[in-house]
């Protein structure tokens, strides 16, 4: 969940530009994203990664429609799409860690005639010839 943390925070940097070098990035693009991104950590931090991986799916969205717009430097889209791709598995991950397995159904082979006499009933005593005394 560290590494989880970590990644939005590097994805949040990448969007709002913490590095020293210009913006790359059309300031209302970067503002989507990043809320996003936000949600995408809110989700997580509740630990519903289905609705995480579905924000990081609008997120991809965006990222694809800023790169068609030619709204964002090549090198800017190159760091959100690693970001995404790494929260992505990180998101999978958690995911299926949470997910607990099925359990296996039960497997019952069906009962063989046996050659016992399970089913028959039992043969009625007969009267023993014994001891005749009388």
């Amino acid at each position: 969940m560290r590494r989880l943390a970590a990644l939005f925070v590097a994805a949040a940097c990448v969007l709002g530009g913490c590095a020293s070098a210009p913006l790359s990035i059309d300031a209302s693009v970067s503002a989507t994203m990043q809320a996003d991104v936000v949600e995408v950590a809110d989700a997580a931090a509740n630990g519903d990664y289905e609705s995480g991986l579905a924000r990081l799916d609008e997120l991809q969205s965006a990222l694809d429609a800023a790169i068609a717009d030619e709204v964002l430097s090549a090198g800017k889209a190159t760091s959100i799409q690693t970001a995404i791709d790494a929260v992505r598995a990180d998101l999978a991950e958690l995911l299926e860690l949470a997910t607990p397995e099925p359990e296996p159904a039960p497997t019952t082979e069906p009962e063989k005639p046996g050659k016992g006499n399970e089913d028959k009933p039992g043969k009625p005593e007969k009267p023993g010839k014994g001891n005749k005394n009388d």
